[in-house]
């Protein structure tokens, strides 16, 4: 079923995303009795934190500046949408992650949501057509795979 969504409704949703992420890796670093991986989990939150903070002002511009490429309405396979916001890896903050004794089996649901938000925020992309937006976008994809490589160096951490 295709279903209408503005860029505006999808950047919300990167927004719910990325504060999901924040309190996720806040949560696990509180978790953990590691000094480096808590290290490396709060620079990962504030990451995500700062990734929130921009979609939040792209979105305020694009809802105040009806003229920018970026307000279009997009037909996109409801379905799709649905599926994606089930995805649990979208959904950590329902993980209880007390439950997860293997740092490694840790980061593999870590990488695998931060895998998903980099699809997702490719899947974006290919609707924008302001160059500065797609630019940063193209920043802000290029840190999530910054962090598949950090949570792979927690992986080796003791």
């Amino acid at each position: 079923m295709l279903t209408m969504f503005s860029i505006s409704e999808i950047i919300a949703l990167a927004v719910e995303i990325e504060k999901n992420a924040e309190e996720t890796y806040r949560r696990a670093m509180d978790q953990s009795r590691n000094p480096e991986v808590k290290a490396l989990l709060l620079w990962m939150a504030n990451e995500e934190k700062d990734h929130a903070t921009w979609f939040n002002t792209l979105k305020d511009e694009i809802d105040k500046h009806q003229d920018l490429p970026s307000d279009k309405t997009m037909e996109m396979d409801g379905d799709f949408i649905g599926d994606l916001m089930e995805k649990q890896s979208f959904f950590l903050g329902d993980t209880d992650l007390t439950i997860i004794k293997d740092k490694n089996k840790l980061n593999e649901i870590f990488i695998e949501f931060e895998n998903d938000t980099i699809l997702f925020y490719e899947m974006i992309k290919t609707f924008i057509t302001h160059a500065p937006t797609i630019k940063h976008l193209e920043k802000i994809i290029e840190e999530e795979n910054t962090h598949i490589k950090q949570l792979d160096k927690i992986s080796h951490l003791d």
